[in-house]
């Protein structure tokens, strides 16, 4: 049973990774390599405080990569559709 368990385990782990969502094209304007609120709104035209507030989780009033990444991910923001 172990060494089927363990066969398996490769296969388990490149699931989770190809079930991530890949991250939008997002402006760094300021170049600090995290986003602020008003960079994230040039993507999601609708996010307001409270949104953004959900997506920065270490409450530091930028968000990085794996805050944005989690948030797709968990569907606390969804993956803009081009051409809206």
């Amino acid at each position: 049973m172990k060494r089927f368990a363990l066969a398996l385990a490769p296969l388990a782990l490149a699931t989770a990774a190809f079930a991530q969502t890949e991250l939008p094209d997002v402006a760094d304007t300021d170049g600090n390599g995290t986003w602020s609120l008003v960079e994230l709104q040039a993507v999601w035209t609708d996010m307001t405080e409270e949104g953004f507030a959900a997506v920065d989780t270490n409450t530091d009033g930028e968000v990085d990569t794996v805050e944005l990444q989690a948030a797709l991910d968990n569907a606390v923001l969804t993956v803009p559709v081009a051409g809206n």
